[in-house]
């Protein structure tokens, strides 16, 4: 299994260096502003032999692909199907959306959606992020600003996610 290092870049964002089993590293540099640059080293070399910028939502897919969205190896299977209808996306309030001084429970997720909060993220100052909540319960009242992160089925999220970008719900 390879090592993983990381290192913050003040006003940029972070860098991980991954120490691959074949010698190779891999350098990835996640931007503040979303976007992601991801390195080839062959082993031993000081240059990177290939490289690739990605977008925010680019890098999400890229990920979920590499995660085992889009393909389960066999020993996998059981575990898809277990959680095929699952979907997990993070989402930004917008400042006009209807979220915003409202509560989880009184907007009632779970019941009307069957969306589950896991998590909300919001700004620390400086370009970095702190956890404002893990598993926030019914009294957490959103703000404008705040990354919410939320499970449920895709039909869900997206109905979801017109309220949090203030286009509806």
């Amino acid at each position: 299994m390879g090592t993983i290092k990381e290192a913050e870049l003040p006003g940029l964002g972070k860098k991980f260096v991954v120490q691959l089993d074949s010698g190779e590293q891999l350098g990835i540099v996640i931007y503040d502003e979303g976007h992601r640059e991801l390195f080839c080293f062959p082993p031993g070399e000081e240059e990177p032999s290939c490289s690739v910028t990605l977008t925010d939502q680019e890098a999400r897919q890229v990920g979920a692909i590499i995660g085992g969205a889009a393909y389960q190896p066999k020993l996998l299977e059981k575990l898809e199907m277990a959680i095929a209808d699952l979907h997990i996306e993070w989402l930004k309030v917008a400042t006009n959306s209807p979220l915003v001084g409202t509560s989880i429970g009184e907007l009632a997720l779970r019941k009307r959606y069957g969306i589950t909060v896991i998590a909300v993220i919001e700004s620390a100052g400086g370009g970095r992020k702190r956890t404002a909540a893990i598993n926030p319960g019914p009294n957490f009242v959103f703000g404008a600003g705040q990354t919410v992160v939320v499970a449920g089925r895709r039909d869900a999220l997206k109905q979801f996610e017109k309220m949090v970008s203030g286009e509806g719900g």
